[in-house]
């Protein structure tokens, strides 16, 4: 097969993948000659770091591209779902940017329960003249421990979430139709091991037992979280974003935040990313990344490793 890597390679990976009988072609082709040199070179694969020199115009024009994959820490589900419905196979590190992903979730669920997102701000400011005016604000924090998670979808990322979430003490609900039942063994880097036995709830069962809930579908659905979910909850305290933009509709959220629906909410991905809505900016009960979920150095070391085995894979046929 010819592998255009628009955007480099790893000399080890294209070794390994020479060997197998993969012509491999290095150019950086820009955004608008992207179509007709695929084209009018036969390539079979293209390998980018991100999503952002492809659209779905491109795809529809791309009738003999066998596989698309994507090398980077950021991943777009609506595009990679377009791709797969137009019949070419997609391949992205997903296992190895999973635990980047599960560890952001906790860090904006222990951020938003402890106040940090408010309280960082405002220490600078007014630390040394209001420290106990401070401390007393910020004194009535929760604690995860022995609270519900609420996970919508259950993608790899949703499974090491669930799994830190079990080891924090809490209870772990979960809807994902695909996965009706999920009976295994966690075996942690560590080496402790914990076996898990659960079942797939309705989402409107899961929002109204929820402490917390974080997205992490498999495909892109717009707005998974509204009014409508906010509203129906019974002790719901905060929302996790790091799967998509448009997975929750902020305007929504921040009406649920203000009517105090919700005490927090935690945003690495957004509805108008790269250019977030200033009212979501300014929310002082928001805890804020911008779209890192997935970016560590140990997720970029695992990436490539990921995608060489599952090139090789597709290579034996």
């Amino acid at each position: 097969m010819k592998i255009l890597a628009n955007d480099g390679i790893p000399q080890e990976v294209k070794n390994s993948l020479e060997k197998k009988g993969a012509e491999i072609v290095e150019v950086k082709v820009a955004h608008e000659q992207l179509v007709n040199y695929i084209t009018k070179n036969a390539i079979d694969i293209l390998i980018v770091k991100s999503d952002a020199l492809l659209n779905k115009r491109m795809i529809d024009e791309l009738k003999k591209l066998k596989v698309i994959v994507f090398s980077g820490t950021s991943t777009n589900l609506e595009l990679i779902d377009y791709i797969q419905s137009n019949g070419i196979k997609v391949i992205w590190a997903e296992e190895s940017l999973s635990n980047a992903t599960a560890e952001m979730v906790f860090a904006h669920l222990f951020s938003g329960c402890r106040f940090l997102q408010e309280s960082n701000r405002n220490m600078p400011l007014e630390g040394d003249l209001s420290f106990k005016m401070l401390q007393n604000y910020y004194s009535n924090g929760i604690e995860l421990s022995g609270k519900t998670l609420g996970v919508i979808g259950m993608n790899n990322a949703g499974k090491k979430v669930a799994q830190k979430a079990l080891g924090l003490g809490m209870k772990v609900l979960y809807c994902d139709n695909s996965e009706p039942q999920i009976k295994t063994e966690f075996i942690l880097p560590n080496e402790i091991r914990f076996k898990v036995d659960l079942k797939h709830s309705d989402l409107y069962e899961v929002v109204e037992q929820a402490h917390f809930l974080t997205i992490h579908s498999k495909y892109y659905e717009r707005y998974l979280l509204n009014n409508n979910h906010f509203y129906k909850a019974k002790q719901l305290i905060g929302v996790i974003n790091c799967a998509y933009p448009e997975a929750i509709n902020e305007v929504d959220l921040v009406d649920a935040i203000n009517d105090e629906q919700l005490f927090f909410a935690g945003i690495d991905r957004f509805e108008e990313e790269p250019h977030p809505a200033i009212q979501v900016l300014m929310q002082p009960a928001f805890s804020l990344s911008p779209n890192i979920n997935a970016a560590t150095d140990e997720s970029r070391s695992l990436i490539w490793r990921e995608i060489l085995n599952n090139l090789e894979l597709l290579l034996k046929g």
